[in-house]
């Protein structure tokens, strides 16, 4: 990682570096590390993709991290003054408002940054698109999706800002929602 991250920050006119993972995939070796670019000077920033704070949604979505992972690699982050924007997926199986509200209740206890919020996708290929054509799962509306986006903001402090409100799939194995394909459309909403 070292000589990957090096070569990053080699070329001309870079500032920092942005490292985007999973929680289960952080040792205190690549903390350190982050940590020296940061003392050095550089603008550093650990993305760890959360996408639920339920165990039982990460085991379902084949995640194959923990909650308690996550909430260990956040506060070695934050202890060392990385900061760390964290990645929240709206729409997963088995989810509801109440779980949305409670992984950003914890992500905010657990202390973070930034935050990136998106919608599931239905790509081809993934046990997901074989649910969804069998009707085992149905994804959110673009409205129900504007309006609960909209809801965690507003409970989300004014000091942490939102690194991303949605996300695209390419339309090339985007099976659902449409709406995912634009994401104007879900901003300007």
């Amino acid at each position: 990682l070292e000589a990957t991250y090096q070569e990053a920050l080699d070329q001309p006119g870079m500032i920092g570096i942005s490292v985007g993972t999973r929680p289960d995939c952080v040792f205190e070796q690549v903390l350190d590390l982050l940590d020296s670019y940061r003392q050095r000077g550089l603008e550093v920033w650990l993305e760890l993709g959360l996408q639920s704070a339920f165990d039982e949604t990460l085991a379902r979505v084949n995640r194959r991290h923990t909650l308690a992972e996550y909430r260990h690699t956040a506060q070695a982050a934050r202890k060392r003054g990385i900061p760390l924007c964290t990645h929240l997926i709206i729409g997963l199986p088995g989810e509801d408002e109440s779980h949305y509200h409670t992984s950003l209740d914890i992500v905010l206890d657990i202390g973070v940054d930034g935050l990136k919020i998106h919608p599931l996708h239905v790509v081809k290929h993934t046990i997901l698109a074989h649910q969804w054509r069998r009707s085992e799962y149905q994804p959110l509306t673009q409205q129900d999706y504007i309006r609960i986006v909209t809801d965690l903001i507003e409970r989300t402090p004014t000091h942490i800002p939102f690194h991303r409100a949605t996300a695209t799939a390419s339309k090339i194995i985007l099976l659902a929602p449409e709406w995912c394909s634009s994401k104007w459309n879900v901003l300007n909403g």
